[in-house]
């Protein structure tokens, strides 16, 4: 029993300086904090592919070429530039289903066509034209800003201001002073939070990013872009 008990000691001493290593060798604070701001979308992105299942290799191929020219044609008439349709190779590949016995599998040619839209006043009017055009499929959207960088820097500068004072009040509440920054980080200080005992659920914590697509992809929805910091304040004397 002593030698277990003796070995047990030993196993936390080595991991003791582990553990040091990650903290900060000065009393501090450790805050997480975090600005988000909602608006919409000045730029969209409509993902689908042109599918035919026709048996005969060379009637699929015209098929997928008529979709594929109507739908350029639809872009065109809405204002998308030539260069923000991006066309992948026309393919003719096995459809994955079942196939009894040994039956040969089924085939269908299809393309990926992606599409980059930057008047967003033309949408949903384009979008509902897709919808009803024969042979697509696997339609799916997304919303961005061309400004992100902008909007992201001003978050950032939201978020630490959001930080330091929340680090004053917790600095008040045990009868301190907030000292300097010793450490920051726009995502979690993992480490720190692990070696502390303070680390939190991923799923809860604040993240950078857009909204989901909403169920009718005729609309435009709005985003909410959140931007989450980690700070670690010494504690003044």
């Amino acid at each position: 029993m002593l030698k277990r008990y003796a070995a047990t000691l030993l196993l936390a001493a080595t991991a003791l300086p582990g553990l040091a290593a990650d903290l900060p060798t000065h009393p501090f604070i450790h805050i997480s904090a975090a600005a988000s701001i909602g608006m919409l979308p000045d730029t969209g992105e409509i993902d689908f592919e042109i599918v035919s299942a026709d048996t005969d290799a060379a009637t699929a191929w015209q098929q997928v070429n008529e979709r594929l020219e109507a739908g350029r044609a639809l872009f065109a008439s809405h204002g998308i530039a030539p260069g923000d349709v991006t066309v992948q190779d026309i393919l003719r590949r096995p459809r994955k289903t079942e196939v009894a016995g040994d039956a040969p599998p089924q085939m269908d040619t299809r393309v990926a066509v992606n599409v980059t839209v930057r008047n967003m006043a033309a949408w949903s009017a384009m979008v509902r034209a897709l919808m009803t055009m024969q042979n697509v499929e696997s339609l799916a959207v997304a919303f961005s800003r061309s400004d992100r960088d902008k909007i992201e820097a001003e978050l950032v500068t939201q978020a630490l201001a959001n930080a330091k004072g929340k680090a004053q009040n917790m600095a008040r509440g045990i009868g301190a002073k907030l000292g300097p920054a010793t450490g920051v980080s726009l995502g979690a200080l993992k480490n720190l939070s692990n070696a502390m005992g303070m680390a939190t659920d991923p799923n809860g914590r604040y993240s950078d990013g857009g909204s989901e697509a909403p169920r009718d992809l005729t609309l435009v929805a709005a985003m909410t872009l959140v931007q989450g910091v980690d700070v670690i304040y010494r504690i003044a004397r």
